[in-house]
């Protein structure tokens, strides 16, 4: 079906024909000239001769999100993040023509407007691309290091959302949205985990929630009282795809339900409630954040916080160990090994406790 690209008069086409991706312009601002222009292009498309080992670089990251990444629960995410990569480097250079110094131009770019870890993510997904064709597709690829690009990344800084911000959030925030919010405020589920979250993946009689995560697996979530209370009393869309999904919101245009999507206009949503309530620098992933540190500050147990965040190893979990350190910075306040203030002494209490 033709799709007019943000600020373009004319519609466009996109789609594959055997592994091979197929996109341009219909040259026209007329829907019904443009699905003409589609139909030709697909028949076209038919006819041709399949072709191994030349690939542009826009049939390469099509293909790919074909073939791969658009059955893993990040596909939105890759989704955009591929049509990010192609507004920098051009979707009709051949991938066997892509040079190092190309990639650097990218990273330059891109790097003034995004974290390194952004940036360090797209060259990965570039190079899975690449090797996706290499393997299944004999693409003609080019010699590329793509690591050897990848920056620094700082440290993930850890901002936890007072009771207060989270009042303000949620007076701000559009109704229908409260939701998505408060259930990644009760589990600490990722924005893509949120989105693609579907019902046949909660399981009432067992009280846990099967979610599926980065790289395709899945782990198990349990259902306490209060996110069990909250499932049952979501509005639940009446027409598919969204009918499946957990997590829906009200198209302001057609005024029906539909479900989310991690990069869709409900991030603009919340971005503009975050700074509406007057919240700097706080971002949706801290909502994960938030989850994380009140669970350590209540139960003091990494492992258990590091499970329930579905990290594969502990350490990742540390850096929100500062908690423990705080809690164990305020206990000691309470103790002195040399001062003889308190009303009773230490030996007082020790005859107490073993009388």
């Amino acid at each position: 079906m033709p799709f007019r690209h943000k600020g373009s008069p004319n519609w466009h086409y996109d789609f594959q024909i055997r592994g091979r991706r197929f996109s341009g312009s219909c040259g026209t601002a007329d829907f019904q000239e443009a699905k003409a222009v589609e139909a030709a292009a697909r028949v076209a498309a038919k006819a041709s001769e399949p072709v191994r080992g030349t690939f542009t670089l826009s049939q390469t990251l099509g293909t790919y999100y074909t073939a791969v990444a658009q059955h893993q629960p990040s596909a939105a995410t890759t989704f955009s993040q591929i049509k990010t990569i192609l507004s920098v480097l051009n979707p009709a250079m051949k991938l066997a023509d892509l040079t190092m110094a190309e990639a650097q131009r990218y990273v330059t770019v891109q790097r003034a407007t995004m974290a390194n870890a952004t940036v360090n993510r797209h060259l990965s997904l570039l190079a899975r691309a690449i090797k996706h064709m290499v393997a299944v597709h004999a693409a003609a690829a080019p010699d590329l290091d793509l690591r050897r690009l990848h920056t620094q990344e700082a440290e993930e800084r850890v901002r936890e959302l007072t009771r207060d911000e989270q009042d303000r959030i949620f007076a701000k925030l559009r109704p229908d949205l409260h939701p998505f919010v408060a259930l990644a405020l009760m589990t600490g589920l990722r924005r893509a985990e949120l989105a693609a979250l579907q019902w046949r993946q909660v399981d009432f009689d067992a009280a846990m929630i099967r979610v599926r995560q980065k790289g395709g697996k899945t782990r198990t979530f349990p259902m306490n009282g209060e996110l069990r209370a909250f499932l049952t009393t979501l509005p639940r869309a009446t027409s598919l795809p969204a009918a499946r999904h957990v997590l829906t919101f009200v198209d302001q245009a057609t005024q029906e339900r539909r479900n989310i999507t991690p990069s869709g206009s409900i991030m603009v949503d919340f971005r503009d409630a975050v700074a509406a309530a007057g919240i700097e620098d706080f971002r949706f992933h801290d909502l994960r954040h938030s989850f994380a540190t009140r669970l350590l500050r209540q139960t003091q147990n990494l492992k258990l916080v590091s499970k329930l965040l579905g990290h594969l190893n502990v350490t990742t979990t540390m850096r929100y160990a500062h908690v423990l350190q705080d809690d164990m910075r305020l206990a000691l306040d309470g103790y002195s090994a040399l001062s003889r203030t308190n009303p009773r002494s230490d030996d007082e209490i020790q005859a107490k406790t073993t009388a």
